[in-house]
């Protein structure tokens, strides 16, 4: 016959198991509601000294004579920028934003963030309509400017890749590898593998 305490023990580590099992877990939903409603009460911040980008309309080749009508809309989209605020915020969400900088200042840097995801896809694609149009240096100075300002366009990177590949200088796409490197974006990875392609390849 076993001894009665023994039996008690057991008894209570199955209850405390069974008990722990049962503990409720961390709702994702719930710490996610409860994180927006902290930033929704966040006060207003000072965000006149965020790192704007001042698009440099004067030196970049916006003028270039093109016939197709979006290509022109393109070109006037990015000079239209030197008059926004323009942000960088890839990476971070609105939850992000209001924690730091305070919920009265959302719509003010959502705007500035569309800017800047206008300001590189459009370079981007005028590039593109430069480089089929045989535009290459201009095309160049273009993608060039994107990875100043951190595009996450993949295709920015391999459009410029290829132009030193073509010109003789396979050696700055490392450059290229090191400056994805730095960006805060999902697609980092994908663009850097896609680069160090391109730098094996002959």
């Amino acid at each position: 016959m076993q001894h009665p305490v023994l039996i008690i023990i057991i008894a209570f580590c199955v209850f405390f198991k069974f008990w722990i099992g049962r503990k409720p877990k961390s709702d994702p939903d719930a710490d996610f509601m409860e994180l927006e409603r902290k930033a929704n009460l966040t006060p207003r911040k000072d965000i006149s000294d965020l790192p704007y980008i001042r698009v440099p309309v004067d030196s970049l080749p916006l003028d270039v004579p093109m016939d197709r009508e979006e290509v022109r809309d393109r070109q006037e989209i990015i000079r239209s920028m030197a008059d926004k605020k323009v942000l960088n915020l890839t990476g971070r969400t609105n939850t992000d934003l209001k924690l730091e900088y305070g919920a009265p200042n959302i719509n003010i840097l959502s705007a500035a963030d569309n800017n800047y995801t206008r300001l590189v896809q459009n370079l981007s694609y005028l590039a593109t309509d430069y480089i089929n149009a045989g535009h290459i240096s201009e095309a160049k100075a273009l993608l060039e400017y994107g990875v100043s300002i951190g595009t996450d366009s993949k295709k920015n990177y391999l459009s410029l890749a290829q132009i030193y590949k073509d010109e003789g200088h396979p050696e700055k796409i490392s450059e290229l590898i090191s400056s994805a490197d730095g960006i805060q974006s999902i697609l980092k990875e994908n663009i850097k593998l896609s680069l160090k392609e391109m730098e094996g390849s002959e």
